[in-house]
């Protein structure tokens, strides 16, 4: 009995298995792609990606090629590109754009393959295109321009724009707030030639301590003072910091020529600051408001006079009975 054509195990349908070489090396069977010529493709793949790509041949003569996305990027039609030349046609794009100037740069071809032009075109209809435009490698007459729809992008940034510029106002207008609450809660009053009052109200912190130096400084330039009475009778907690930009307020004051009077001092402040150890040698401090304006009087050579008696009324009353 012959053979079997086919011996047993072995399935004809299978795929051919590596065959061995002339060199005991294995050599690969064909693979049978059953795909169409690359050529056939690469339009369809062109006309698939994102980009529009259009090539051109010079600014005298119409584009050489172009996917279906190019045109509609650059609000063109399809018998405009296929009859004018390039130089024409980024003419008619200028009347489509916000800035007509954006279009100027695509009528000069770049000569250097590694440098290529690139820009934005903003459109009336609010649109928005990124183009680059480079030569071809390998090809002295041939340029490729690539389109991307960057409108969404576009939209985005400026509502970021807006956004940073309300914010940004927002952040000046506050800005101006503090400041006039810190001239409200820092005030500085003139009460007689050369004296001024600074009463102090509420909590003090490193940035309002600088400020009511700055105030107190201001003003004792502005109204020429020989005196600065700071009146703490509404601070109510007195801590190291605030003990130490009083005397840094008292020190600046004497450089430029006033005498610094603290008053105000309630008990709670007056303990704290004895343990805290703050020196109040060179500052002249008295119990109330009142008491530190007759000081600053008698310092600048004033007083308080009585010029006319006040009238008893009771005791005329009781004459005319």
């Amino acid at each position: 009995m012959e053979p079997s054509e086919h011996p047993q195990g072995h399935d004809p349908t299978a795929s051919a298995s590596p065959e061995q070489g002339p060199g005991n090396e294995v050599v690969a069977p064909p693979i049978a792609t059953g795909c169409a010529d690359i050529g056939e493709l690469l339009p369809a793949l062109l006309g698939a990606v994102g980009e529009g790509l259009l090539v051109l041949g010079a600014t005298e003569s119409p584009p050489i090629w172009h996917n279906p996305q190019a045109l509609p990027a650059l609000r063109l039609l399809e018998p405009q590109a296929a009859s004018e030349r390039w130089e024409q046609l980024v003419t008619q794009l200028r009347e489509q754009l916000a800035d007509a100037t954006e279009a100027s740069p695509l009528v000069r071809l770049p000569h250097n393959v590694e440098s290529p032009t690139r820009g934005r075109l903003h459109f009336i209809d609010g649109g928005a295109v990124d183009w680059v435009l480079r030569r071809i490698a390998g090809q002295s007459d041939r340029w490729l321009l690539q389109l991307r729809d960057v409108t969404k992008q576009v939209a985005t940034e400026s509502a970021l724009h807006r956004s940073d510029a309300a914010l940004q106002n927002v952040v000046n207008e506050q800005q101006m707030l503090l400041q006039m609450i810190r001239q409200l809660g820092t005030p500085v009053l003139p009460i007689h030639s050369r004296i001024v009052v600074l009463p102090l109200v509420g909590h003090i912190d490193s940035g309002r301590a600088e400020h009511i130096m700055d105030a107190a400084l201001s003003a004792i330039v502005r109204y020429q003072a020989a005196v600065v009475i700071i009146d703490i009778t509404g601070v109510s907690v007195v801590d190291t910091a605030v003990a130490n930009s009083l005397l840094q307020t008292v020190a600046a004051a004497d450089l430029i020529g006033a005498l610094s009077i603290l008053v105000g001092i309630s008990a709670e402040v007056a303990r704290s600051m004895v343990h805290l150890g703050v020196n109040l040698e060179r500052m002249v401090t008295r119990r109330d408001l009142q008491a530190g304006i007759a000081y600053a009087l008698h310092h600048t050579g004033h007083a308080i006079v009585q010029v006319r008696e006040e009238i008893d009324w009771l005791s005329r009353f009781m004459t005319a009975k």
